[in-house]
């Protein structure tokens, strides 16, 4: 599955270089994330995603462990990780490029998600559902921070 989209911000392209240079600045903004382990650029988390949008009754939460590395640079971020939700492996990809457009500091982001067999357990249209509100949450949250 994927995903991509802008984030418009007030802050400065050096502003913004400084801010996400920290994966302590945008993990408040990561969905479920918590007892995380940083060590260089390796990320090691548990998280407890929300997916009472799927509309299972006996199941409003997951929980699972991920490892990724966060890979900030002057032109953009790199996040790739993996990880097992649910007991299913997952993989993943974020990309984050930072530019001026018009004096304005604009990040553009793509995201690609496998979602391994929850897919199959949930199906698509839910799957990508949840992670529309969680991409929604995590944009929103960042562009606050920035702003």
């Amino acid at each position: 599955m994927e995903y991509s989209g802008e984030i418009p911000v007030k802050s400065t392209l050096n502003d913004v270089r400084i801010f996400l240079s920290k994966i302590e600045n945008i993990t408040p903004c990561l969905p479920g994330i918590y007892d995380f382990e940083i060590e260089g650029n390796e990320i090691k988390c548990k998280l407890k995603l929300d997916i009472s949008a799927a509309g299972i009754s006996a199941m409003n939460t997951v929980t699972g462990k991920m490892t990724f590395t966060y890979l900030p640079g002057d032109e953009g971020l790199n996040i790739q990780g993996s990880g097992r939700i649910a007991g299913s492996k997952v993989k993943f990809s974020i990309e984050i490029a930072y530019a001026t457009d018009n004096g304005n500091t604009v990040l553009h982001w793509k995201s690609s998600f496998d979602f391994g067999l929850i897919v199959k357990i949930m199906g698509k249209n839910k799957v990508d559902e949840i992670s529309k509100q969680n991409i929604e949450r995590t944009v929103n949250c960042i562009s606050n921070r920035l702003n």
